[in-house]
């Protein structure tokens, strides 16, 4: 049975760091001034996403009211790209995290 687990932003970038995208300099998703980490759905980037370990896989999907959700896994529905994360999530669990983009709802 898959276990579904909410956690917050802070808590997401505590427990699982990431991967920086080292095939495209533009990639979004930056942390400070280092390279973005947010990988395409397509092409080269998509195939680099596929080769990894699926546990290490995190999609950013469109969610609803505005917000975006990043949730452990490839999915395809609603998604915006992949993260890579360095530490994989545990066997039998799904991680979520909700992304507000309304100011008012943070």
């Amino acid at each position: 049975m898959n276990t579904i687990i909410t956690i917050s932003e802070y808590q997401f970038d505590a427990a699982y760091p990431l991967s920086r995208n080292h095939l495209n300099p533009q990639a979004s998703w930056t942390i400070g001034n280092e390279r973005g980490c947010l990988f395409e759905t397509y092409g080269a980037e998509l195939d680099f996403v596929r080769s990894q370990d699926p546990r290490t896989v995190w999609t950013l999907l469109d969610g609803d009211n505005g917000d975006m959700v990043l949730v452990s896994g490839f999915h395809y529905v609603n998604r915006i790209g992949y993260l890579i994360s360095t530490r994989p999530v545990d066997d039998n669990q799904t991680i979520e995290c909700r992304i507000p983009m309304n100011s008012a709802d943070e």
